[in-house]
C-alpha cells in the first residue's frame, strides 16, 4: 500500500546532538556569523557545521547566505535547548517541522503504516530524501527520526515508531474554560421583572414563598378574682374581636 512518499530533501550531516549544539551556538553568535567564528563558539569543525546547514535552512531555523543567522524560532529553539525547557523545545521542534511539507509529510507514512520499527522507518527517511546510502546520510536518517520524537510528532511504543496523539494548544486557556463552563451563569433580572421568575434559568433552586406572613403574640394579664362571670367575658371579647372578627 503506497502511501505519502517525500522526495529528495536535504538530510543533517550529524547525530541529533551536534544539530542541538549547532543551534544553542547560532543563538549567541552575532548576526551573519561565519562559519569560523561558530566554530571556535561551539568546538565543532567548520565541515560539521556546515553539512547541516541546509536541512536547517529547509525547516526554518537559519537562513542567509554563505554568512547565516538563525531565525527568530530558531533563536527561540536555541535558548529553550540551552536551558533545558523541554515543553518550549518540544513546541519549536513541532513549529519547524510543520514549515517543511516534505520533512513533516513523513509521519503520514506512519500513520498509514500503523507504526515501522526504527530501523525500517530511518531507512524510509533515507530512501525518500533521494539521498545516497552513505554512513554520513545514514545517521542524518537518524536524526531525522529523533527531530520527529523531539517534536513529540512521533512516539516509542511497543518497540515501534507511531503516530503521537494530538496535543491541544493553550492548556491553561483551556482550564480556564472548564472552570468557567463549570459555574452557573448569571442572570440579571428586567426591571419590570421579579427575581424569584429569573432563578430557575440561573440554576438556583427557587426559594421558598416569600409572601409576607404576620404573627401576633397576645399576653393576658388575668386578675386575681374567683368570679367567673368576669374569665366568660374576657374570653368572648377575645373571640368576638380577634379570632372570628366581624367585617
Amino acid at each position: 500500500m503506497g502511501g505519502f512518499v517525500a522526495t529528495e530533501f536535504n538530510l543533517p550531516g550529524s547525530s541529533f546532538e551536534e544539530i542541538e549544539k549547532i543551534l544553542k551556538g547560532y543563538s549567541h553568535a552575532p548576526e551573519q556569523a561565519s562559519l569560523d567564528q561558530l566554530s571556535k563558539l561551539i568546538g565543532l569543525h567548520v565541515t560539521s557545521i556546515s553539512r547541516n546547514s541546509k536541512f536547517l535552512t529547509d525547516i526554518g531555523l537559519i537562513g542567509g547566505g554563505m554568512k547565516k543567522s538563525t531565525t527568530d524560532l530558531g533563536k527561540r529553539l536555541g535558548r529553550a535547548l540551552e536551558h533545558k525547557q523541554e515543553p518550549d523545545t518540544q513546541s519549536y521542534w513541532r513549529e519547524a517541522v510543520q514549515t517543511n511539507e516534505k520533512v513533516s509529510g513523513l509521519v503520514t507514512t506512519v500513520r498509514i503504516k500503523g507504526g515501522m520499527t526504527e530501523k525500517d522507518f530511518s531507512g524510509h527517511v533515507l530512501y525518500v530524501s533521494g539521498q545516497k546510502n552513505t554512513s554520513s546520510n545514514r545517521t542524518g536518517a537518524r536524526c531525522v527520526v529523533d527531530v520527529l520524537l523531539a517534536a513529540n510528532l512521533l512516539k516509542e511504543e511497543n518497540g515501534k515508531l507511531v503516530v503521537s496523539s494530538p496535543l491541544s494548544k493553550d492548556k491553561p486557556a483551556d482550564l480556564k474554560t472548564d472552570i468557567a463552563s463549570s459555574r452557573q451563569p448569571i442572570v440579571e433580572a428586567p426591571e419590570n421583572g421579579t427575581v424569584a421568575s429569573l432563578l430557575p434559568l440561573a440554576g438556583i433552586p427557587k426559594p421558598p414563598n416569600l409572601t409576607p406572613q404576620v404573627a401576633i403574640n397576645i399576653q393576658l394579664h388575668l386578675p386575681e378574682t374567683e368570679n367567673a362571670e368576669v374569665y366568660e367575658k374576657l374570653f368572648k371579647a377575645l373571640r368576638e374581636h380577634l379570632l372570628s372578627p366581624k367585617d
